[in-house]
């Protein structure tokens, strides 16, 4: 998904406005979305020309499942990107979408909270990096994330009870010097 790539690509959430032109303006399709990603301006400083393919490769690790990668898939990516059979988009959508065990509940949290911010009209870059700190491979991050940042889709919102309103006065106790509706014997 397209929130998939800007979790990989800049570790945050979509921005509204950002997600809205992907999907419904763009007309591209995610290969194409993934592609022209590398061209925008937000890329470019994350991942300046001089940056090496294995600085790339941790980092695309780091931002989708918050790890490095294990040798073996370091290794094949390496060569793969090195070699030209792959490109940094490519390599993108390839991890997305060969996650799997706590990396694919991981991703996918961090879809859910991605789309929530999006869907919320947030536009805050700043925003859309630090909300995704919080969410792990455990669901319950979600809900958590969700309601801190007061977002749709929270469904346990540890907001503060407000306080109960003060009871009224006690009506006034009779004595024998006054008389009550209540105590007026022709009634």
């Amino acid at each position: 998904s397209v929130t998939e790539l800007y979790i990989a690509t800049f570790d945050r959430a979509p921005d509204a406005k950002g997600l809205e032109y992907w999907l419904k303006e763009s007309g591209l399709s995610l290969e194409e979305i993934a592609e022209s990603f590398f061209n925008q301006d937000e890329t470019k400083d994350k991942y300046p020309a001089e940056y090496s393919d294995e600085d790339f490769i941790i980092e695309v690790y780091n931002n989708l499942f918050d790890r490095d990668p294990d040798q073996a898939g370091f290794d094949y990516w390496l060569e793969e990107l090195k070699s030209g059979r792959a490109t940094r988009d490519y390599f993108i959508l390839m991890v997305v979408n060969g996650a799997q065990g706590d990396d694919k509940q991981l991703l996918g949290n961090k879809t859910e909270v991605g789309l929530a911010f999006a869907h919320d009209g947030r536009n805050d870059a700043g925003e859309a990096y630090e909300i995704m700190q919080g969410v792990t491979a455990d669901s319950s991050s979600v809900d958590k994330t969700l309601c801190e940042y007061d977002l749709s889709g929270c469904s346990n919102p540890e907001k503060p009870t407000p306080p109960a309103p003060p009871a009224p006065p006690a009506p006034p106790a009779s004595t024998p010097d006054t008389i009550l509706p209540s105590d007026n014997p022709t009634r």
